[in-house]
């Protein structure tokens, strides 16, 4: 999850859904940011409140490089969980074009 605005941190389960996943034949996982060991250490953690600000002031405060951060991250924590049921040998199905527009 966004390491600020959602969740009590640190909030890692991704070895309780491997677990799960076992079991559950339709689970779905949902994936956002770094390990919370990383975010906690980071100028500027990933906050879900960040998909609101506005344009204007994300150039106007230099916040891009910290938002392509957070995004990037977002991609690893996908592969993470991806990587984490194969090497389980737990079948799984990307979800396509989730979030195409």
């Amino acid at each position: 999850m966004a390491y600020k605005g959602i969740v009590i941190q640190p909030y890692n389960r991704l070895s309780e859904l491997i677990e799960i996943a076992k079991e559950v034949k339709n689970i779905s996982a949902k994936h956002e940011g770094a390990y919370p060991e990383i975010e906690e250490k980071r100028e500027h953690p990933s906050n879900i409140l960040d998909y609101f600000i506005p344009k204007k002031e994300i150039i106007e405060k230099n916040l891009m490089p910290y938002l392509l951060q957070n995004y990037l991250d977002k991609h690893d924590s996908v592969n993470r969980t991806a990587r984490a049921l194969t090497e389980n040998g737990i079948a799984f199905i990307a979800a396509l074009n989730l979030h195409h527009y």
